[in-house]
């Protein structure tokens, strides 16, 4: 099988390995091991747990041949940062689809906060792909909005589906080859123009990320648990936020921002999906953290500079 990944390679940038945790050693043999007709056929011996798991040697080897060939994980059951450890630069976050499409807001910041930062960055975040319904036929246009901002402003890999940034709705199944013509959603469509448009005047992507930990806004007020907030930084003092209320309702929250020398200035923030402009106070900002109070699925992308 090394052998035919290394042909892959010859031939193009990246694979995606399919179901990539059933080569892991301990899942192998609980698959087959209750098959007796096939144990004399197994590669490995039921009995026995090899030493050297698959993936611990293909991957090395295929870039040793091809350096920056790209190797993504399909993966299931938590086994992602086992994947992960064993070379392979991204693996699905399947969770977090999950969590969206539940509309849980809860659930996506808990697992994200709750990651060590390089999962994140090793992680593929996707609202679509070729196994799942298509987004569009799931969520409204501010849902789709505000996850589409979650997704291309996290840490890692932002995989985006063939017909997702046209509002496509049928799920085909890829067997088929062909798939019925759909007419594009101009609404889906000038989400994805003007998001696409704006996330290059940004560090999102290419600077630091960092995910931020929103805070109540006051006593008896739940509602922090709604946002997601990433900070991005590439070259100060000037930072990115990407701030997301993933709830149905108004939400409020104060963020601490994790900027140095955060009270030397004060702030001129401007949101670049929007028209909202702001001056914040260095200090304030430094003692309390920046107060978010966003309407249902609100979105926004926040550019700060010293005022």
């Amino acid at each position: 099988m090394t052998d035919l990944l290394l042909s892959v390679a010859d031939r193009c940038d990246g694979v995606r390995c399919d179901m990539a945790m059933l080569l892991l050693n301990d899942i192998f043999i609980k698959t087959w091991e209750r098959f007796p007709v096939l144990k004399h056929q197994l590669p490995i011996d039921p009995g026995q747990t090899p030493i050297t798991e698959f993936w611990a040697s293909a991957v090395p080897a295929v870039k040793q041949a091809h350096p920056e060939f790209l190797f993504l994980a399909e993966i299931y059951w938590g086994l992602e940062p086992r994947l992960q450890a064993l070379g392979f630069d991204y693996t699905y976050d399947k969770t977090l689809y999950d969590e969206v499409m539940a509309r849980n807001p809860a659930g996506v910041q808990h697992h994200l906060l709750g990651k060590l930062p390089q999962f994140v960055v090793a992680s593929a975040h996707f609202l679509e792909n070729h196994d799942e319904h298509r987004v569009a036929s799931i969520l409204s246009a501010a849902e789709h909005r505000a996850a589409a901002l979650l997704v291309l402003g996290l840490p890692g890999m932002r995989l985006l589906h063939e017909g997702q940034l046209s509002g496509a709705r049928r799920k085909i199944p890829v067997q088929l080859v062909r798939r019925i013509a759909e007419a594009t959603d101009i609404e889906v469509e000038e989400i994805y123009v003007r998001m696409l448009a704006a996330l290059p005047r940004t560090a999102v992507g290419v600077g630091a990320g960092r995910i931020l930990k929103p805070q109540a806004a006051w006593p008896d007020n739940p509602t922090s648990q709604n946002f997601m907030v990433i900070q991005w930084q590439i070259k100060p003092p000037d930072f990115d936020l990407v701030v997301i209320n993933l709830a149905a309702h108004r939400s409020q929250c104060f963020v601490p921002l994790a900027v140095p020398d955060l009270r030397k200035h004060n702030w001129a923030l401007c949101d670049l999906l929007g028209s909202e402009e702001y001056v914040r106070d260095g200090e304030d900002l430094e003692s309390h953290g920046l107060y978010l109070d966003l309407p249902e699925h609100g979105s926004q992308l926040f550019h700060f500079r010293p005022a």
